[in-house]
């Protein structure tokens, strides 16, 4: 029986070579046509071939014929060649982490693949989205370890059904004065390993995933790409997709180097013509009424520039669409016509401060239920906290440290903030002495509890801490000063979630790890 192995080398961090095969070649039973110089040919484990199977070298994609044969020509700065997992095979993995591709070697133009079949189409599912782990020390990796990679397997071992994962990118924290590649890149791809975080995740590269110092080599025609190498040695491609149940799963890098003179803070978002291109043949050959959860570090949200507006319309073809993004260390849920794009809350929150974003958002992560072609339910799991936990309310009349105030300061009005809730589906109630008195509007403002927190207490930057203001915050004007307070928030799919305690500038309820309750759940 053929098998499939697995390289693991390591020279300056760990790096994979890829799912190759290493038994007899399966017999080649469609002729190459001349040009084609990137072949192979997909099977079964019984040597049986495997049409259908989409394949690439991240710049064109082909499906394999009748005889379970792909070709094209390849690219010349093509650096892997993978296929498209499909719902009815098997995700393979290697060192516990998803592994569907081959490193491309300058002579070689043959490479198999083995598939593994599935023993059903998982038509529902659990997807977990984590975004920006982000370490860049041995502090921040050992936070990781110890509160984030322990929350989510106890929670994901309580789900139902299968559970996978991606990253949404920044998994290590690179800048342009201190590349950390050699040093966290090993280690926390061994924490997200399936036995350690409970599930099998796949990765999405962000702009601190990057070399920032990218140097063109032969493997490389520009920055761009030079400074994907790093997470490409690693992880594997960095645009892909595959299936799971009636949904296609992409992922691409959205991040663009431009040149040798690029400063990280000074990066732009969206996509090459290559790119482009690469996803619009892939999307040909999926159908139209599929679920596409499409998968970027930097949000898209109504940007225009670098082909995003062009990527937003292919998307659009598609009659359910999710994007799936991070990077901005705070959440926020965008609905643009019938595309409904989640920006995360960062795992590592205010880049491993406190426990919890730049928007008073908590750390961690988010979860989809999936059924069919359509994503039944979504919540927000704080980490190190229930899932239930979905509200902080604070009273308008409170200073919090360093002076910040919200807008609102008289002794009725109240504050909250709803981070996973979104402009058009969510109802806010409130209740007093156990009265319906009214709804709460919603309105952008500043977290005065976090930047409080985080710029008074921990000194942290007041520009990138304490002047910006997020659409997910709620006021109401009290009926009764004196009255107690329950907020009551329904989110799209009817779940309720209830807050009846004030978070004060009291130093026990400002977010230190040490403040974190017990609970896992």
């Amino acid at each position: 029986m053929k098998r499939i192995i697995y390289s693991l080398l390591f020279a300056a961090g760990a790096l994979f070579a890829g799912c190759s095969d290493d038994d007899t070649q399966a017999p080649l039973n469609t002729p190459i046509q001349e040009g084609n110089n990137l072949y192979g040919v997909v099977t079964d484990p019984n040597g049986t071939p495997v049409g259908g199977i989409v394949v690439s070298d991240g710049f064109s994609c082909v499906a394999t014929d009748a005889n379970g044969v792909y070709q094209m020509p390849r690219h010349a700065d093509a650096f892997h060649v993978f296929y498209r997992i499909p719902a009815d095979r098997e995700i393979p993995m290697s060192e516990g982490r998803p592994c569907f591709w081959q490193r491309l070697s300058k002579t070689q133009e043959r490479y198999d693949f083995v598939l593994m079949p599935q023993q059903a189409v998982e038509t529902d599912f659990k997807l977990v989205c984590i975004a920006d782990p982000q370490v860049q020390k041995d502090t921040d990796l050992a936070r990781f370890k110890e509160e984030s990679v322990p929350d989510i397997r106890a929670h994901v071992s309580t789900l139902e059904g299968p559970v996978y994962g991606i990253t949404l990118g920044d998994i290590i924290f690179n800048e342009r004065s201190k590349d950390v590649t050699n040093q966290m890149m090993p280690p926390i791809a061994l924490a997200m390993r399936e036995s350690e975080i409970g599930l099998k995740l796949f990765q999405v590269m962000g702009n601190h995933d990057n070399c920032m110092t990218p140097t063109v080599t032969d493997e490389s025609s520009n920055f761009d790409l030079a400074g994907r190498r790093n997470f490409e040695y690693k992880f594997g491609p960095c645009d892909y997709s595959f299936d799971r149940g009636n949904a296609h799963i992409v992922a691409m890098d959205d991040i663009l180097l431009t040149d040798e003179k690029h400063n990280p803070s000074d990066y732009e978002g969206g996509f090459t013509d290559a790119q482009v291109e690469w996803l619009r043949q892939d999307l040909s050959l999926v159908p139209k009424e599929k679920l596409i959860i499409f998968c970027v570090h930097i949000p898209l949200r109504n940007a225009t520039s670098f082909n995003r507006e062009t990527v937003r319309n292919l998307l659009k073809e598609f009659d359910n669409v999710h994007i799936m993004a991070g990077h901005t260390h705070y959440a926020q849920n965008y609905i643009d016509g019938d595309v409904y794009e989640h920006i995360h809350g960062a795992v590592c929150g205010a880049w491993w401060k406190s426990t919890i974003n730049v928007d008073g958002t908590p750390n961690g992560y988010a979860v989809y239920d999936i059924s069919g072609s359509k994503i039944e339910n979504w919540y927000y799991k704080p980490t190190r906290l229930s899932k239930d936990f979905q509200i902080r309310m604070y009273r308008g009349e409170t200073t919090f440290a360093g002076g910040y105030k919200f807008t609102y300061t008289a002794s009725d009005e109240i504050v909250a903030n709803i981070w996973n809730s979104d402009d058009r589906n969510w109802k806010v109630e409130v209740y007093e002495n156990g009265n319906k008195t009214g709804e709460m509007t919603r309105e952008k403002s500043l977290d005065a509890w976090g930047a409080g927190y985080h710029v008074g207490v921990l000194s942290a930057n007041p520009d990138s801490h304490g002047k910006t203001t997020y659409d997910h915050f709620y006021h109401y004007k009290l009926k009764d000063a004196k009255a107690a307070v329950e907020i009551r928030a329904t989110d799209c799919f009817g779940k309720v979630y209830t807050q009846n305690v004030f978070t004060t500038a009291a130093e026990t309820d400002y977010p230190m790890v040490d403040n974190y309750p017990a609970v896992a759940e």
